[in-house]
């Protein structure tokens, strides 16, 4: 018998006969690579299975590749999830192509036994413990009674062997641990990640042409990131699950090879895209620059794109890509504007697809990738499939199922493909969309064909053994919006760890839009308005000065863009302007439901408008730019195109090449202005003679008194039939106030339901009896292929512990100078709300209101209204209520002072704690001028305490009164109540808190 060494272990080498694949591996045998090999090696040669357990990218199947890939041996792989069923593993019987019979269909663990093969079940975690028990007779005693076939015994032959690979349960979604009576048959060896002397000595060996500092540098920065993400340092705010380790040290070091291993710009340009832009916060992707800067000791300058397609070849700055249809390229291209941002968006991707690498674009739901999507996954010229992934999907729906067919005018029952397996297949690119939505049953299901594996197994019904594996031609892109809360599910960090994640680019400056509409309608006054009217409505809709009543902000995308330039190119005429109009009107305002928000945005799009009358020949322009697009030559006009890059030889046809990417290395300089804004603010904006709360004392920069306004008219329009008062306090009682504002109330309260409502847990049963029968399991039946379980038990249940351990305390300025006109009486109506929805869904809150009640100027007066463990009944209501409503004459003070010890707020049970603050954030002595306040002793010193406690996983929500936009500077979320928005103030702030719950809390268990 033959004999091989590995890891100084002897291994027999047994002759392998059958068709199934050999996976190459190119694993370095490192000190504790050979310590973890021969704890693997000494168990199998002991006939006892082994379970790998350890974190994404440390190896795990690339261990068992090496391993058989040195005995010649084949390795039948099965990715495991909460879907899988024995039928997967096993076989099934499935009826033969002339319809008179049936045979049967071995599964991947009855081959593996059958032909002395090594199987993996992959993530066995994924998968439920009854599943794995009904093959325990497997990893126990080496046989197999086929109970869904024949019932005869399989042994498992010489060479046989079960190796399990699972992630942690901890710290990995969807991941169970298993129990100990399935374990306990196992040899389970942890997979400890690589230290940074055996990365360098991998990768050393690995890519020998690099230089070592290079490898040590990109070591640093790998090891550096992954201890900022573990210590919550960068990729906390974006909720994604982020990992960085010897998988990505092999695509930069893939890169570098490929564009210039001796060029700095190089290695700095393929570090950003590889360690920075995954991250969308402003200040992650600051840390990661500065990290990346200080190491390679350079900083990133941004290189123009240039770009050419000739001889089959897509010519991209310092990369050549294959296209397999040179004039759908070049169509393609053509038919797209391309700003410096979608540019630079391309630049990465065709990165991506240069290295093979499998593609994650991320997006915010309203950036709208949709409308580009030809332009980064048809560049190639081959066709795309999709697949839309949503959740409750099954597996078969992606990768195939037992379907009635006809044949020569006869049903049968038979195998189809589904979208996944079709485009596999046919080499065709492949877009998983919706991977956010759908669960780790269907997402896990693709893990070897993300990996270095890139093949797909199917199911035994299939009637194929072989797994399928990806063609050349194929590239995997996943599309998914960013995780907006921790209720929401994500894709797992094992499976992120597979693709290169690229942000598409937000398209929101307003040259870029303005350049993205010139692309299709001529330069000018057109675009420009547009482009100034697109910024804007979307500018108020995220202040909410527009749809401030809503649950949800409105959203406007580039679709709304591009529908609005649709409806100007297809009803071109003389009057322009009313057709603009019109297009603008449908696409933007008839969106917005209340009708004087409507009203207003229309006057605003009116004027925005104004100037396009006076091009009188605009439609005939708009006429010849459309000429331009059945052209396919256009893309020569396109200034950022450069055939001078590979012009070749009139005589050889030899091609010197230029775009090595020399002179953009060097960088280029561009010096701009700084960007400024008028502020529109006055003494009259904050003091004015006709004030109450200071008698009309308060002076411009003089800190007294109140707010200029019309005090008793305001009041009134709000209060509709309340005295006018004219002192610090408000002379109503509970029932008056409700049988005023009940209805309004009663409304937002149900509105703000539907926000906490718990979440919707969906168990898959089939039993042999029941009422509603699962077509896809009766078609299997009645074809020999499935059991008699063909009922359909699902069962859907209500988590209703979601919200266990979240804690909201309320902390509200009750100073003279924000009472007596609408804010008061808001502040009142949102707290009587948010005590109310909150305590209904038993979420515990207190309450605290904060002043200088003496006006003595260093006392701070804290009065608790309500205690967290306290129920918040009838005659607390009207408790706290009677309380807000008196004595409101004291002075303000600092807020920082209230944050010194935030855990006095909260119970010792609080595991999610919010605390939102109502002010408005001008200190103890107002100044004159915004700029003053934002940047004054207090508060600075109140933005470090609100950062200093986040560390410490509290949660602020701010909330300003007035108009100026203080608390958006001091808070990472903020709300802003304005006399414009003041009367929506419950529906704004439950809102708000209901998205910091979703976002910040998970249940811990």
């Amino acid at each position: 018998m033959e004999f091989v060494t590995i890891a100084s272990v002897k291994v027999p080498v047994l002759p392998n006969k059958s068709s199934f694949p050999i996976f190459p591996s190119s694993l370095v045998e490192t000190d504790s690579v050979k310590s973890t090999l021969q704890k693997i090696l000494f168990p199998m040669l002991e006939g006892i299975p082994v379970l790998l357990v350890g974190d994404a990218g440390v190896g795990k199947n690339a261990l068992i590749y090496y391993i058989n890939a040195k005995r010649n041996q084949p390795t039948l792989r099965f990715s495991f999830n909460e879907d899988t069923l024995p039928e997967d593993l096993i076989g099934s019987y499935r009826i033969l192509l002339d319809g008179k019979g049936f045979t049967w269909s071995n599964g991947p663990l009855t081959n593996a036994l059958e032909n002395g093969l090594s199987f993996v079940a992959d993530e066995m975690n994924l998968c439920a413990p009854n599943i794995i028990k009904r093959f325990s007779s497997v990893y126990e005693s080496h046989y197999l009674d086929l109970l869904e076939g024949s019932g005869q015994r399989v042994s498992g032959k010489s060479g046989f062997w079960f190796i399990g690979t699972q992630n942690p349960s901890e710290g990995f979604e969807g991941r169970k641990p298993l129990p100990f009576d399935i374990t306990k048959h196992f040899a389970v060896v942890y997979v400890d990640p690589y230290s940074p002397d055996e990365m360098f000595f991998i990768l050393k060996n690995l890519y020998k042409d690099l230089p070592e500092s290079s490898i040590q540098k990109i070591i640093r920065v790998t090891i550096e990131s992954e201890n900022r993400v573990k210590r919550g340092e960068i990729g906390k705010g974006d909720l994604e699950k982020y990992h960085f380790n010897l998988r990505t040290l092999q695509k930069y070091c893939n890169r570098i090879l490929a564009y210039g291993k001796e060029d700095q710009a190089v290695a700095i340009r393929e570090a950003m895209y590889l360690f920075l832009e995954p991250f969308r916060k402003t200040e992650d992707r600051a840390l990661q620059a500065s990290l990346i800067e200080s190491e390679f000791g350079g900083s990133v300058v941004r290189q123009s794109t240039k770009g050419y397609v000739q001889s089959n070849t897509i010519f991209w700055n310092d990369k050549e890509i294959k296209t397999w249809n040179e004039q759908k390229t070049l169509n393609i291209l053509s038919k797209y504007p391309t700003p410096n941002p979608i540019l630079e968006f391309l630049d990465k991707v065709l990165t991506a697809i240069h290295n093979k690498e499998n593609i994650l674009i991320e997006f915010r739901e309203d950036q709208d990738p949709q409308e580009f999507l030809p332009l980064f996954t048809e560049l190639t010229g081959i066709p795309i499939d999709s697949v839309m992934l949503s959740k409750g999907m099954h597996t078969s729906d992606v990768v195939g199922a037992l379907k009635p067919v006809k044949v020569n005018g006869e049903t049968s029952v038979n195998w189809v493909d589904g979208p996944l397996t079709r485009a596999i297949r046919e080499g065709n690119v492949i877009l998983i969309s919706g991977l956010e939505s759908a669960g780790a049953e269907l997402v896990e299901k693709m893990n070897m064909l993300t990996d270095d594996a890139r093949s797909l197994a199917l199911p035994p019904e299939s009637g194929e053994e072989v797994p399928l594996t990806l063609k050349e031609t194929s590239v995997v892109f996943g599309l998914k919006t960013f995780r907006q809360s921790k209720s929401t599910s994500t894709i797992s960090r094992a499976f992120r760890n597979r693709f290169t994640p690229i942000i598409f680019p937000e398209l929101e400056e307003p040259k870029v839009i303005e350049e993205i509409i010139s692309f299709y309608l001529p330069e000018g006054v057109l675009p420009r308005a547009i482009a100034r009217f697109h910024i804007k409505i979307k500018e108020l809709a995220d202040k909410r000065t527009i749809g401030s009543a809503n649950l949800q902000p409105y959203r406007f995308g580039i679709s709304n863009l591009l529908k609005w330039k649709n409806h100007i190119y297809r009803y071109n005429e003389k009057d322009v302007r009313g057709v603009a109009f019109r297009g603008g009107s449908i696409y933007y305002t008839n969106q917005i439901s209340d009708p004087k928000e409507r009203a207003e945005v229309d006057r605003m799009l009116d004027g925005f408008l104004s100037g396009v009358e006076v091009v009188s020949e605009l439609f005939e322009e708009i006429e010849e730019k459309k000429k331009t697009f059945t052209v396919a030559s256009s893309l020569e006009k396109k200034q950022w195109w450069d055939p001078e890059l590979h012009k070749r030889d009139p005589l050889t046809g030899e091609a010197k090449k230029l775009n090595s990417g020399n002179e953009l290395k060097r960088g280029i300089e561009i010096n701009t202005p700084e960007t400024g804004g008028q502020t529109k603010e006055g003494p009259d904006a904050w003091y004015g003679k006709d004030t109450q709360g200071n008698n009309g004392q308060g002076e411009p920069a003089g800190g007294g008194g109140a707010w200029g306004y019309r005090t008793e008219e305001l009041y009134k329009q709000f209060l509709k039939k309340r005295r006018i008062l004219w002192d610090y306090s408000i002379m109503v009682g509970l029932d008056e106030f409700k049988k005023v504002f009940g209805k309004e109330l009663e409304d937002v309260e149900l509105s703000l339901e539907q926000l906490f409502d718990p979440e919707i847990d969906i168990q898959r049963m089939y039993k042999n009896e029941g009422s509603r029968v699962d077509a896809r399991k009766y078609i299997s039946y009645r074809s020999g292929r499935g059991d008699t379980k063909i009922f359909d038990k699902t069962t859907i249940q209500k988590n209703d512990e979601k919200l266990k351990g979240v804690e909201v305390t309320f902390l509200l300025s009750k100073c003279r100078r924000i009472f007596n006109f609408e804010y008061s009486v808001a502040m009142l109506s949102a707290l009587l709300v948010s005590l109310h929805v909150l305590n209904e869904h038993d979420i515990a809150t207190s309450v605290n209101t904060f002043c200088d009640i003496k006006n003595s100027k260093d006392t701070i007066d804290i009065f608790n209204l309500k205690k967290a463990e306290e129920d918040y009944t009838q005659e607390k209501e009207e408790e706290v209520f009677t309380h807000l409503c008196k004595n409101w004459h004291g002075d303000s003070i600092p807020e920082h002072q209230l944050l010194l010890n935030c855990e006095k707020y909260f119970s010792p049970d609080a595991q999610t704690r919010i605390v939102v603050i109502i002010s408005d954030f001008r200190g103890q002595r107002a100044k004159e001028k915004i700029e003053a306040e934002i940047s004054s002793f207090e508060s600075r010193k109140l933005k470090e305490a609100v950062l200093k406690n986040q560390e410490k996983n509290y949660v602020f929500l701010g909330v300003g009164l007035g108009s100026r936009y203080i608390a958006e500077h001091l808070f990472t979320d903020s709300l802003q109540i304005t006399a414009d928005n003041f009367f929506s103030m419950p529906n704004l702030i439950g809102t708000e808190i209901a998205r910091l719950i979703q976002v910040h809390h998970s249940l811990r268990t």
